[in-house]
């Protein structure tokens, strides 16, 4: 999700202190610098409009969403206790459910609890436990098929039916997923190779901020749980002329533009 469309920094609640105590932590995560100033940024507005002391600040930057690869959010787990951490959006700690049941055991160890000020609760709530039960019962909802836009380099977007593993989703992109967002839209995840760029991986589309390179998938997203969600019809249609021929043709003039400037140089 695009935090830059979903965080409401400037809400204020007359018992955030009572709520989350007078003093906090706050974590952020992206493989882009420009999300991470965004994310300390609001947080901090947040903490301002709510006289929140904020008591540390954490940062992964860089490396794929996987908790194995956040040294900083491990830290924070390990050297910390009764307190609440701040985040802007649940995605940010994981969004693998396996990542967040080893999370919220850390967490229930060393009494830590993790708040979203955009949906202005906490992670660990009873939510999550439903959530929790549903996996351990091996609930279908959980292991559900999804509708995508596969989009390969130079081809237009593919609508395709896969299942909801980390497995399928691998395979789709040939090695380990990353999530990135459009500047300009927060209704959908772009699933892609978070090391394209370092294996070489052929220049596929142009989305603003970066060039994602190899094959990537659209899929819609689902803030609140951290989970993927199936693309609705109308999005379907929305994102196939988003990433269409005139993607195609703008990304090309891109790279050649990439390419002219480092022959210049």
């Amino acid at each position: 999700m695009n935090i830059n469309d979903s965080v409401k920094p400037y809400t204020r609640l007359s018992n955030y202190s009572n709520l989350l105590g007078n003093e906090v932590i706050l974590y952020a995560y992206s493989k882009e610098e420009y999300n991470i100033d965004y994310q300390i940024k609001y947080l901090k507005i947040f903490c301002n409009s709510n006289n929140l002391k904020i008591k540390e600040i954490y940062i992964d930057y860089f490396g794929s969403n996987k908790l194995e690869n956040k040294i900083n959010l491990k830290k924070l787990l390990e050297s910390n206790s009764n307190i609440n951490v701040l985040i802007t959006n649940l995605d940010r700690l994981s969004r693998n459910l396996n990542d967040m049941l080893d999370i919220e055991n850390k967490c229930s160890k060393n009494k830590i609890n993790f708040y979203d000020i955009n949906s202005n609760k906490f992670v660990f709530d009873k939510y999550f436990e439903i959530i929790k039960n549903l996996q351990r019962n091996g609930d279908d909802k959980l292991q559900r098929k999804l509708n995508v836009l596969y989009i390969e380099p130079n081809k237009l977007p593919e609508k395709r039916t896969i299942k909801n593993t980390l497995e399928e989703k691998q395979k789709l992109v040939n090695g380990s997923i990353e999530y990135t967002y459009l500047s300009d839209s927060n209704d959908i995840a772009i699933v892609c190779n978070d090391e394209g760029k370092i294996l070489g991986l052929p220049p596929n589309r142009d989305i603003g901020h970066d060039v994602i390179c190899g094959n990537f998938f659209i899929v819609g997203d689902d803030p609140e749980l951290g989970e993927d969600r199936s693309l609705t019809e109308e999005q379907m249609e929305k994102y196939s002329k988003y990433f269409g021929k005139e993607s195609i043709k703008k990304t090309k003039e891109k790279m050649q533009q990439i390419l002219n400037d480092e022959l210049f140089f």
